[in-house]
């Protein structure tokens, strides 16, 4: 099970894209003194220049900014894709939506309001297919992604009811002369002799 978009959607990206050691696509990528790129996870793990076996000074490697936008660009497209297949695959547009979550870069931020739209488009109708799990699930990487009005929405039985307020005391008045039971009943004082001396 994928951890990342990036892992997500490695399986059918352009070769170019991903990281060559990993097979992943790249997230951080950074170029080596010998000109290649590598994820900084990647060389983190190696320590050293894959194609040199020289030592890196891994916070000096410049990023590889290009291939950075070609990746996000990549995923904010298969993010569209899997908005766009919303309605007959659920589960992968609330799979990316999770993996989409806390990811500050453009193209998941527009990828992820893709698939948000297609949930509300869907509706409350388009959301029968999920079990009382997924449905709580959802509803949570909703609130998650600032989309609480929406699951509310889409899920209104996971919505706990609006409390009332709590009901007014009710003061009655009592005729002139007529005792409670609570009043008329002697107190352990009263019945010892006043204030329970004896």
């Amino acid at each position: 099970m994928a951890t990342t978009l990036e892992e997500e959607f490695s399986g059918d990206a352009p070769d170019h894209l991903l990281d060559p050691i990993t097979l992943v696509l790249f997230q951080t990528p950074v170029v080596t003194p010998s000109g290649e790129t590598y994820d900084v996870q990647t060389l983190e793990r190696t320590k050293s220049d894959p194609t040199t076996r020289e030592a890196l000074n891994l916070p000096s490697l410049p990023p590889n900014r290009a291939m950075k936008r070609q990746v996000d660009a990549y995923i904010q497209k298969r993010l569209e894709a899997v908005a766009l297949e919303a309605h007959t695959n659920l589960p992968a547009a609330i799979a990316c939506l999770k993996l989409a979550l806390g990811r500050t870069e453009d193209s998941c931020l527009n990828g992820t309001r893709t698939i948000v739209q297609a949930l509300r488009k869907l509706g409350r109708e388009g959301m029968s297919p999920l079990g009382r799990e997924e449905q709580v699930e959802l509803n949570m990487v909703l609130r998650r992604l600032g989309e609480a009005a929406l699951g509310e929405e889409l899920f209104p039985d996971l919505t706990p009811p609006k409390r009332a307020p709590p009901p007014r005391p009710v003061h009655t008045t009592l005729p002139a002369g007529e005792d409670t039971p609570l009043s008329s009943a002697p107190t352990p004082a009263a019945a010892r002799g006043s204030w329970g001396m004896a």
